[in-house]
């Protein structure tokens, strides 16, 4: 069953990160940043300090550069490689929750939540770009899970706690060179307190104080800090003497304490409970079945039911990253990605409760398992007819595409409904699975990768012909991140208007890409530009709920234009 099971969730995560990988173009989001820093760490034979457009760049450690950078030694750059790194920390964390669910609950558990993690849309989405968040996550999740396995779960001991400490230790040494402090931080706030918790029950139990589990604690501590710090020291050192203790201050002060406490990385400001509607979001089309928890909260609350030390113990897991992040000023959806795993696990131990208790006779439909899938089925139809709506911003090619992916999203919806309001529920675990697979091969086969050459790609082929390989080629406020992947060799960034202008005026001859309403007041100001080309542009790195319910081509596209500063021939 076990080995069947975990082929079983596998193959989701098969399908759900990897099919496909390749489509769309790199965006024009971060992912450039590590997609293009891991092609210039092979280029250059640098594999301490990561660079972007040939100069270094600080802001995050250098484990995901390495992992973008091992992926295009056997191939070279490409799509592809470049999220792999991704997608395989997606498959981690659905191995993960499967073998933590299998080890703390039962072999059904561990299905469902295997199941719920490979076909949630939060992973679906992140494991598709080549982003540090999702393999942060995982080695979060890994240190967390092996450290309540060694610090906290009755039972480990001898060999087996110290290869648990151990695991545990590596994971965090991964984490932390991945995002710095926070892939310690978060693991601490989640089993630190049961940990310290179990030293003063045992020593209460044992009669002796809780002075000696404390002691044997800290020693356990003291090695999770020693093996951590082996592993991620020679890096610090290596660019500290690199670049001086000025490095230092610019990642743990900078990256770290302002991101964490500053809006100097944010213009928008957030409220508190910011990420309760991203975890719901995250957790889609699952999410609605967290109705099923009314049940057993009822029972807390009446006093007739008790929490399990396991339920505890993952509801902690979940808290440390969700408050941590809720309390900080800066930010960002994918921050909050290491919370789903324990909630997929309390979903999945309540969803195999609710279906167990079906088989006993005369046990009809369970109505918050109705309520929920209805509610899951709803949201794939009404998500079905923005995706149709949204194709009229992609011009008349993809449009058949767009239209038939939206009919089977729609369908997809249509069929979690029915399994959720059927006599016999067992078969809406996988009506929403199979519901993921459908809505995200259909959406990364229409919208965001229509046929023929990508915008950011037509644009780069445009400067290559135009430079000959040697022109110098600058970019104003369009294809941020993107564009150099594709050029293959460095550009020149160009922020205010005032540089715009003294680009164009250069002696000698230059290229610039930059929009049309940007291209018009620069010649209404008075610079020389003369047109080479054009492309229209939606950037789907960055599309927005207002896009699908709303779409308006005269917002939501640009046409980014190639000028050059002399006559064409």
């Amino acid at each position: 069953m076990s080995a069947r099971a975990a082929l079983v969730i596998a193959g989701l995560a098969f399908l759900t990160f990897f099919v496909g990988l390749g489509r769309p173009a790199i965006t024009d989001s971060d992912e450039a940043f590590y997609a293009q820093a891991g092609r210039e760490m092979v280029e250059t034979g640098d594999w301490t300090t990561p660079r972007y457009n040939g100069e270094y760049r600080f802001e995050k450690p250098v484990m995901f550069y390495w992992l973008v950078a091992l992926a295009y030694l056997p191939a070279g750059a490409g799509e592809f490689a470049a999220r792999l790194p991704s997608a395989l920390a997606g498959l981690g964390l659905v191995l993960a929750a499967f073998a933590c669910a299998r080890r703390w609950y039962d072999g059904d558990t561990a299905l469902l939540a295997g199941a719920v993690t490979a076909t949630s849309f939060g992973y679906v989405g992140w494991a598709r770009q080549a982003l540090p968040d999702l393999a942060l996550a995982c080695f979060i999740t890994a240190a967390t899970w092996a450290a309540f396995e060694a610090l906290v779960v009755p039972g480990a001991a001898g060999e087996r706690r110290r290869g648990w400490l151990a695991a545990a230790g590596v994971a965090l040494a991964a984490a932390f060179l991945t995002k710095g402090p926070v892939g310690v931080v978060l693991p601490a706030l989640a089993v630190g307190p049961p940990a310290v918790w179990r030293c003063i029950t045992e020593g209460r139990s044992r009669g002796g104080g809780p002075g000696r589990p404390l002691a044997r604690l800290a020693g356990d501590v003291g090695l999770l800090a020693v093996i951590c710090l082996a592993l991620t020291l020679p890096w610090f050192a290596a660019m500290t003497a690199t670049h001086g203790v000025a490095y230092l201050d610019r990642f743990f002060i900078d990256e770290n304490v302002q991101r964490f406490a500053t809006d100097r990385y944010q213009f928008d400001p957030r409220p508190i409970w910011f990420y309760l509607p991203i975890v719901i979001g995250g957790l889609l089309p699952w999410s609605p079945l967290m109705l099923i928890f009314w049940r057993p909260l009822r029972g807390v609350v009446a006093g007739v039911r008790r929490v399990g030390s396991t339920e505890v113990r993952l509801v902690l897991w979940a808290l440390a990253p969700l408050l941590f992040y809720s309390i900080s000023i800066g930010k960002q959806p994918r921050y909050v990605l290491p919370v789903l795993p324990p909630l997929a696990m309390l979903l999945a131990r309540g969803l195999s409760r609710a279906l167990a208790r079906q088989a006993a006779p005369g046990t009809g439909r369970d109505r918050l398992l109705a309520a929920g899938g209805t509610a899951a089925g709803l949201v794939l139809l009404l998500f079905g007819v923005a995706v149709a709506r949204f194709g009229g911003l992609l011009g008349d090619g993809p449009l058949v595409a767009v239209r038939l992916a939206s009919v089977l999203i729609v369908l997809s919806g249509v069929g979690v409904a029915l399994a959720a309001l059927a006599p016999r529920q067992r078969l809406l675990p996988a009506a929403l699975a199979a519901s993921t697979v459908v809505t995200a091969l259909s959406l990364q086969y229409s919208v965001l990768s229509p046929p023929g050459p990508e915008p950011v790609e037509r644009m780069a082929a445009l400067v290559r012909e135009a430079g000959a390989g040697d022109v110098p080629y600058g970019r104003y406020r369009v294809f941020v991140r993107n564009l150099l992947y594709y050029v293959g060799r460095p550009h020149v960034d160009l922020f205010t208007p005032e540089q715009l202008h003294a680009f164009l005026a250069s002696p000698e001859p230059v290229l610039c890409v930059l929009s049309d309403t940007d291209l018009e007041q620069a010649r209404a100001e008075g610079a020389t530009a003369f047109e080479l080309g054009r492309v229209a542009y939606l950037d789907t790195g960055r599309l927005q709920f207002r896009t699908l319910l709303r779409p308006d081509p005269a917002t939501d596209l640009q046409t980014v234009v190639l000028v050059s500063n002399r006559a064409p021939p």
